[in-house]
């Protein structure tokens, strides 16, 4: 049996490169999405209403929001830096890394926004338990289930048709 696809090193890293951009695009728009809402809520008349302490957590998740985007597009514009100079693999291995670190704040991010418009609407201890859940979510499906799975099957091993256990 052969093991593997057949394709040169260079080939290997445009593959990987294309997969990182096209999972980094998922990202950015719910991202930019969820920095959207936080942009224009001090605009909306119910925020006047607001303590210092959900100012501030407000605050947190805006200028969190907007890191989490210049972070997203961090991969791109190193790319764009090194374009030419034969260096893929630096581009590739960097915009991994940055996907494990993005990949768990956009998490944070989605469940931090949640929090904080549940906190608001219901007060601390809603915001605590339904922001507290999505959090405790967040690190189940995005940071531990990922270390947990392990691979059951290879591409060897499916069944003709491509379904696990088809017969």
């Amino acid at each position: 049996m052969t093991q593997g696809r057949h394709e040169t090193v260079e080939e290997r890293l445009d593959r990987n490169w294309n997969e990182l951009l096209q999972e980094l695009r998922v990202m950015q728009t719910g991202v930019q999405i969820l920095a959207a809402f936080l942009v224009v809520l001090p605009f909306q008349a119910r925020f006047t209403i607001l303590n210092a302490a959900d100012r501030t957590f407000y605050m947190v998740l805006l200028v969190f929001s907007a890191l989490l985007i210049v972070l997203i597009v961090t991969p791109v514009a190193v790319h764009r830096h090194l374009f030419g100079h034969r260096v893929k693999v630096t581009t590739v291995r960097m915009g991994h890394s940055i996907s494990k670190i993005v990949i768990p704040g956009v998490g944070m991010l989605v469940a931090g926004c949640v929090w904080f418009v549940v906190q608001v609407l219901d007060g601390w201890l809603s915001g605590v338990f339904v922001g507290g859940s999505i959090m405790l979510a967040v690190f189940i499906l995005l940071f531990a289930l990922p270390r947990i799975i392990k691979p059951r099957l290879s591409l060897e091993e499916l069944p003709p048709t491509g379904e696990p256990g088809a017969e």
